[in-house]
């Protein structure tokens, strides 16, 4: 009776203990960094009333032992360190870790150990958790900013901490020159200038007498059209070729029927016409020659109805046709022979022997003082571009005709020296042909050399501010740059100011050099007779050779950048704290700064920590030493600031545990309360 009277009371009690740690993990779920825990049951000694036996051989089996519990008592009450979930602050303190390890706390004399990772700074600039004043521990950078690994102490945060100035030693060059920078002049040109055709002219260049260009292509096909006594002459054709001459087409004409002789004109009314004498023995009709979608080209070749036998005729005595073939001017053509794009004669005016022809413009602005040319029968193309290139005081490029009869004038390099206008006009004659036909259209527009700039401020070793600015200019006609380093105030440059660099036919740097052999740009911070900042050296950061990652030369916009290292001292105007526990400063130069490090502590059986008040805990001789760690070491452990690690308690599970503690506790006591019955009969039975 008294072994079920104690193993009800000491269910009992076990069960009362489970309630304890249930009800305090209940009462910590919202408890930042608070691990539950767990309550384990093991069996208290048992009564043996009889032993177990061995099989006899031969005779009877074995016994097993008979044995009676005494109850049950509390094994263990373990911490279930399963990782809590992470609240989102927004306060740069707040830390949460993520892995097996713990924040280091102390008092100045004992450490402690947590999960809540709520922290502050005190009124001294100690990290601290701000409910118990414990300071947070970890390693402090030296003045440089570098971390070692000496002894954890309390972090710091020093407000007056000042990062020294740092002396600039290199400017880095990106960006793009314009490969089309160089200076250059005004072009302009006239429409094509025409002379009577010869037989050395391209027929892909031909025009007639009117509506320009007879339109012939290599490839075309020329046929031959006509009868001569009511009988065809034939059907033979010709292939146009880029290089077929007039006179290669009249000797196919020839060829084509011996009796029939073609020619130029000698007549002087018929410039460009082609001639023919009939000696077929018949008359001739229908003759022509024709290319297929070519009109003005049919146009121009078509005779007369009919031709006698033993008479000539030409392509111009066709009535309302335009039989006048004409061929590209040339320099030594003379003035009174030129003609239109349109194949109109000019008409000057040489009923008296002589006319003028005035020519005038502007240059760089202003107008230039007109010169007139004397034009007879012998005054040439080559005499008025002379003239020009006099009146426009063109020294450098010669003007001249190109191979479509185009008077090209190319005028000196740079805006002061931009021609705007030329005007041709004949004097005393209202010639509107000769105006129209020497209309100068600008095909290119004059301009100045390009340069380029780029600025950039630099230190000194007292963190003083300089502001260099390089100056890019292309040397003409090559994929060459002259650039050129000047430092605003009174600094002076000592060597490296200038220099030279080259570009290859894919825009890469090639070369870079500075003048007078020096190797980088060398600056005095301060005027010669006085004492302050460090000479400052410069290496200019050009790019690769051959590379694209500095400073290439593309044809298209130009634009650099210049970016320098260095920078002046700065105080501290704030931290943070990345996930690998480092304390960064911010200070005001833009620099940033390592201030200390969050030290970790891992353990080999963190079961085996003492819980102590306001979420810490404290090393047995079960848990092992603190081995300290830092986040971010490959060691599965780091740092999420601005968030908390949340109560890891599952409050539907604590409930359940609840419900299963209670039900053991009431059987328990019905035990108790059962036994007590019997033993009241046992009382009873001597009355």
């Amino acid at each position: 009776m008294l072994k079920s009277l104690y193993s009800g009371v000491s269910g009992m009690s076990a069960n009362m203990t489970q309630l304890d740690v249930i009800g305090n993990n209940i009462a910590n779920s919202n408890t930042i960094g608070f691990k539950s825990g767990r309550a384990t049951f093991n069996e208290v000694l048992t009564q043996t009333i009889r032993s177990a036996s061995r099989p006899v051989a031969g005779g009877l089996g074995g016994t097993n032992p008979q044995q009676i519990g005494l109850g049950t008592s509390v094994g263990s009450i373990d911490t279930n360190f399963v990782q809590g979930n992470f609240q989102t602050t927004g306060i740069k303190t707040d830390l949460a870790i993520q892995g097996p390890g713990f924040f280091v706390l102390s008092d100045g004399t004992n450490m402690s150990y947590t999960r809540a990772g709520v922290f502050g700074l005190d009124a001294n600039n100690f990290l601290v958790n701000p409910s118990t004043g414990l300071k947070l521990q970890g390693v402090m950078a030296a003045v440089d900013g570098s971390i070692g690994n000496g002894p954890i102490t309390d972090l710091f945060i020093d407000p007056s901490m000042v990062v020294p100035a740092q002396a600039s030693t290199a400017v880095q060059l990106i960006g793009n020159l314009d490969a089309d920078a160089d200076a250059r002049g005004s072009v302009l040109q006239t429409a094509s200038l025409l002379v009577a055709a010869e037989t050395n002219d391209l027929l892909v260049d031909l025009s007639g007498q009117r509506n320009g260009n007879l339109g012939l292509f290599p490839g075309d096909i020329i046929s031959f059209n006509g009868t001569s006594g009511g009988s065809n002459l034939g059907t033979s054709t010709y292939v146009v070729t880029a290089n077929s001459t007039l006179q290669d087409l009249l000797d196919w004409m020839n060829s084509h029927n011996p009796g029939l002789s073609f020619s130029m004109s000698a007549d002087p009314t018929k410039p460009g016409a082609i001639a023919v004498q009939n000696a077929t023995g018949g008359d001739v009709s229908g003759l022509s020659l024709s290319v297929s979608g070519r009109t003005n080209f049919n146009t121009n070749f078509l005779f007369p109805g009919a031709i006698a036998n033993g008479s000539s005729a030409t392509t111009a005595d066709v009535s309302d046709a335009a039989g006048q073939l004409r061929g590209y001017a040339a320099a030594g053509d003379a003035l009174v022979d030129l003609f239109t794009a349109n194949g109109t004669r000019l008409g000057l005016d040489l009923s008296s022997g002589s006319t003028s022809l005035v020519v005038g413009g502007d240059r760089g602005g202003s107008e230039v003082q007109s010169t007139v040319l004397t034009v007879d029968a012998t005054t040439t193309v080559a005499d008025l571009m002379a003239c020009i290139q006099q009146g426009f005081a063109i020294n450098s490029n010669p003007v001249e005709i190109n191979a479509e009869g185009r008077i090209v004038v190319r005028g000196e390099v740079g805006t002061d020296s931009s021609i705007g206008m030329i005007t041709i006009d004949e004097l005393n004659n209202n010639n509107n042909t000769v105006t129209s036909a020497f209309f100068f259209s600008t095909t290119q527009q004059a301009r100045d050399q390009s340069t380029f700039t780029v600025s950039t401020t630099v230190y000194d070793s007292l963190g003083g501010r300089h502001t260099v600015t390089f100056d890019f200019q292309k040397v003409p006609g090559q994929s060459e740059w002259i650039w050129q380093a000047t430092v605003e105030g009174g600094e002076e440059i000592l060597e490296g100011g200038s220099g030279r660099m080259r570009f290859n036919e894919t825009g890469a740097i090639s070369n870079f050099s500075y003048d007078n052999g020096a190797s980088g740009l060398v600056f005095r911070p301060q005027p010669a007779n006085e004492e302050g900042a460090q000479l400052v050296t410069l290496r200019i950061d050009y790019g690769t050779i051959g590379g694209l990652n500095g400073l290439t030369q593309f044809e298209g916009t130009g634009r650099l950048v210049s970016l320098a290292d260095g920078y002046t001292a700065g105080t501290l105007v704030d931290f943070e704290i990345d996930q690998s526990g480092l304390l960064v400063g911010r200070f005001s130069n833009d620099t940033m700064r390592d201030i200390g490090r969050i030290a970790l502590a891992q353990f080999n059986n963190e079961n085996g920590l003492i819980r102590e008040a306001n979420n810490t805990y404290r090393i047995s001789g079960n848990s092992g030493t603190a081995m300290i760690a830092f986040a971010g070491e490959g060691n599965g452990l780091s740092l999420t600031p601005g968030a908390l690690e949340t109560s890891n308690v599952d409050l539907a599970q604590e409930f359940t545990n609840l419900v299963v503690a209670q039900r053991a506790f009431q059987a328990n006591s019905r035990v108790v309360s059962t036994g007590d019955t019997l033993m009241q009969e046992l009382v009873n039975m001597i009355r």
